[in-house]
């Protein structure tokens, strides 16, 4: 039997991803909640087992989203070998949003905490405006029955895909409060990730400094989406109209998808 946690995020333990988790349970303003077990998101998928493919299986997954860049991708396959898996890609390719790049110049020196910090905010700021195309598939596709259940990812499951996380419950009508929630959740879901990494740096003369760097880099920050959700307030009236407008994501498709996503009982 697969092991969630009970409580809200519901993180799913996989071998080979750390940040693996069930959309279902957030309470929603219709006064239903996200319907559990069709959706999912997850950092990369690279590092999978046997055990972990078969996690899959058991979870019905007939999608794998990718929105990666293509060199991450390139570095770090997904693992879906005879799983029977459909995988698309949506590649966002911010810069700012590719951590496995910027770890690297955290850990050679060349960015700081600071640094680390000011990519991501632009990152989430250029997934409103640059990247509106790549969303907007990405939430046509979430109307398309045959493709679910569906998993979507990035690197580390927290930006590109927290992203799309976002909007996904926004459209279900959950709060800001609960989309913050989930957002957050990856700093819960990724720790002992993130304490191996800094247990592996090696020592040395700036070692603390390239600590609290790939710290920042590693987590999430309400600062940090909340960029993105002040980049739609500056140009839209809301996030429907957001939706509606960049998107090409109107009312009538919002209304099908929000009875897609709604479940009656908690």
């Amino acid at each position: 039997m697969l092991s969630s946690t009970e409580s809200l995020p519901r993180q799913i333990r996989f071998d080979g991803a750390h940040n693996f988790r069930d959309l279902g349970g957030y309470p929603l303003g219709c006064g239903g909640s996200f319907t559990p077990g069709r959706r999912y998101r997850s950092d990369h998928l690279g590092r999978l087992t046997d055990a972990d493919r078969q996690r899959l299986s058991a979870l019905g997954i007939a999608t794998v989203v990718d929105l990666r860049r293509a060199s991450e991708r390139a570095e770090n396959p997904d693992l879906l070998t005879g799983t029977g898996i459909n995988e698309i890609w949506l590649p966002v390719e911010a810069e700012g949003a590719d951590v496995i790049h910027i770890r690297r110049e955290v850990e050679a020196g060349r960015v700081d905490a600071q640094a680390a910090s000011e990519f991501l905010i632009e990152a989430n700021r250029l997934f409103v405006t640059r990247f509106a195309r790549v969303y907007s598939e990405f939430l046509h596709l979430l109307l398309q029955p045959q493709s679910l259940p569906l998993v979507f990812h990035c690197s580390a499951g927290k930006d590109r895909a927290g992203y799309a996380a976002a909007l996904t419950l926004l459209v279900a009508g959950a709060s800001k409060h609960h989309v913050m929630a989930d957002y957050l959740a990856t700093n819960l879901c990724n720790q002992e990730h993130r304490r191996a990494l800094m247990a592996g740096l090696p020592e040395s003369a700036g070692v603390e400094t390239t600590r609290q760097a790939l710290n920042v880099l590693m987590q999430v920050e309400e600062r940090y989406l909340t960029a993105a959700f002040t980049e739609i307030d500056t140009g839209y009236l809301d996030a429907s109209d957001y939706m509606s407008r960049a998107l090409g994501f109107d009312a009538d498709k919002q209304a099908r998808l929000k009875a897609l996503l709604t479940h009656s009982g908690i």
